[in-house]
């Protein structure tokens, strides 16, 4: 077994090799807003839900070290510079290396079509997934459609279907909403597709559990909810819930 095979075994797991993944790599963009003010405390929370991975920024990932040592770990190597106009695109700022210093045990990287710059970043994506190859490191490509095709499906089955092309390992990307035409997205890329969260519904209309269990239904390979979680009210107890869907009490998740 390769180095690689080890670490996507770490990420995806259980009998139906699922992955429950909590991204706390919002700062840069959003800011230190509530939820992830406190990271620390929250990563106790999510950890003891039952989330198997996190996706950290490099600063994140030395914070929460000492509570994250059971799950496994994304690095985002690009971040978005949330208080820059220009900054339409990520912004390149850590190196495969980084990722093995942190025993990280894959890199993320983000690309936002319809927003201008993306050759670039796409170049980025290229040269890292090459150098990762060398070094038997995953990649996960986040490949988010235009926003005005944000939830359609034929948007959402090229953008993964691009990351792909490129050499990822793993795609996460958005939901279309309708689980037989995600079935058909999930056909068309040949490696594991994990479906982002987006922002928290309010009220009583937040479907962030049937989200989970349509992702189930049309066979992705798990999700990567963040600001869900962490603007939840009881983020422990949330995480708790979508494990129990992604990893059933006969599994071994």
């Amino acid at each position: 077994m390769t180095g690689k095979d080890l670490r996507m075994r770490r990420l995806f797991r259980g009998s139906q090799q699922r992955c429950l993944m909590v991204p706390l790599d919002h700062g840069p963009w959003l800011g230190p807003i509530k939820g992830i003010d406190r990271p620390y405390s929250l990563v106790q929370q999510v950890v003891a839900g039952g989330a198997n991975a996190l996706l950290v920024t490099p600063g994140m990932a030395r914070l929460v070290e000492p509570a994250a040592d059971t799950v496994g770990l994304v690095l985002r190597v690009s971040i978005t510079l949330g208080l820059a106009p220009e900054a339409r695109q990520e912004t390149p700022v850590a190196t495969v290396e980084t990722a093995l210093r942190l025993d990280a045990d894959a890199v993320a990287v983000s690309i936002f079509f319809g927003r201008g710059g993306e050759v670039e970043t796409m170049r980025f994506l290229g040269n890292l997934t090459e150098r990762c190859q060398r070094f038997g490191v995953p990649v996960l490509a986040e490949m988010m459609p235009a926003q005005d095709q944000a939830y359609q499906p034929a948007a959402i089955a090229h953008a993964a279907r691009i990351g792909f092309e490129m050499g990822a390992d793993i795609i996460k990307t958005n939901y279309c909403g309708d689980v037989a035409a995600f079935r058909d997205v999930v056909a068309t890329c040949p490696i594991p597709i994990v479906v982002a969260g987006g922002p928290k519904n309010s009220g009583s209309g937040d479907n962030t559990l049937q989200v989970v269990r349509d992702v189930v239904a049309a066979g992705a390979g798990g999700v990567a909810i963040g600001r869900r979680v962490w603007q939840d009210e009881n983020p422990l107890r949330l995480v708790r819930e979508m494990h129990g869907i992604l990893f059933p009490s006969t599994d071994n998740g």
